[in-house]
């Protein structure tokens, strides 16, 4: 048996097989289950997908074809069946901003991811979304079930979710051509080297640009406003982290959590999204929503103001 890589489904990868004397006149079925140890379900799901073909013929093999000694046969890996929509959840509190036929607008709460992944099937933010929204499972996977964006697990703030097909195209578009305007608070530790700048430069081969501004410091922690212009995986934490301020209590790009975090009782990464600014899918007016710090940052900064003194900027 020999594999030749870059071909095929999931994997990359196409195995082949020289047929023995011993499997002269074998229906596809009797040999993928003998020689390959596949189950019955398997087998039916190779020959479904037409994913079983004789070397040199024009069509796959179907079920009851039979193959003979020295013929070689290609098997390629089966296309994975699409993911089970997301389980409604109606246990799961939104904190409903705004919401009209096109969109919804949700302040997502810090530690709550927002898609069903590992060790998360049911207690995200979108299994509360399709049970208070259920045509969102109508938008299918391809279009994330109506999630246009994302936030961390422990990121809080602005989200917005569309509601049909048409709303979601409009939105998709609207953030690739970076029309949509962000604005998040961080409480980090130390300062950037200028009170107003842009830190840019690529995130896995992808361009990424970040404008900062500098509102305040109050001892080895500072505040700052944040402006993504593109909108990276991770981006804001990796800047930051460039810029040898990383956000407090941020466990990957940061120090986690540690004396300074203990100190100001912070528990998780102290990033929030503040507003949003996006040309609404339907009306075509620019709308903007916002949400106010969560507790924990707002006590977290209003204690360095005891702990450090008055700001210095």
């Amino acid at each position: 048996m020999s594999k030749k890589k870059g071909e095929g489904g999931t994997s990359g990868e196409v195995e082949r097989y020289r047929c023995r004397a011993e499997d002269e006149g074998g229906r596809i079925e009797r040999i993928l289950s003998r020689r390959f140890d596949y189950s019955s379900d398997k087998v039916g799901k190779i020959l479904r997908q037409k994913r079983a073909w004789r070397a040199g013929d024009l069509l796959p093999l179907e079920r009851g074809d039979t193959l003979h000694a020295g013929e070689l046969l290609e098997l390629h890996p089966v296309r994975p069946g699409p993911k089970p929509p997301p389980q409604a959840n109606r246990k799961i509190r939104l904190k409903v901003l705004h919401e009209d036929e096109a969109l919804v607008v949700i302040n997502k709460p810090a530690g709550r991811v927002v898609h069903p992944g590992p060790q998360h099937g049911t207690d995200s933010l979108l299994n509360g979304l399709v049970a208070a929204y259920p045509e969102l499972i109508e938008l299918g996977e391809d279009r994330g079930y109506g999630l246009v964006h994302r936030l961390d697990k422990d990121t809080s703030g602005v989200l917005v979710v569309a509601r049909t097909e048409a709303a979601y195209d409009a939105l998709r578009a609207g953030f690739t051509a970076r029309e949509v305007e962000k604005r998040y608070l961080a409480l980090v530790k130390g300062a950037p080297p200028d009170e107003e700048g842009t830190i840019d430069g690529d995130i896995d081969g992808q361009d990424a640009e970040t404008r900062c501004l500098l509102e305040e410091t109050r001892g080895p922690i500072s505040k700052l406003v944040l402006f993504p212009k593109t909108g990276r995986t991770h981006q804001l934490r990796i800047h930051l982290s460039w810029v040898d301020c990383p956000v407090l209590a941020d466990p990957r790009y940061g120090d986690g959590l540690d004396e300074v975090t203990a100190k100001l009782f912070l528990k998780r990464h102290a990033l929030h999204a503040e507003s949003l600014t996006l040309t609404h899918p339907t009306s075509g007016e620019r709308v903007t929503w916002e949400t106010p710090w969560p507790g924990d940052l707002r006590k977290a900064w209003s204690r360095a103001a005891k702990l450090w003194g008055e700001p210095s900027v």
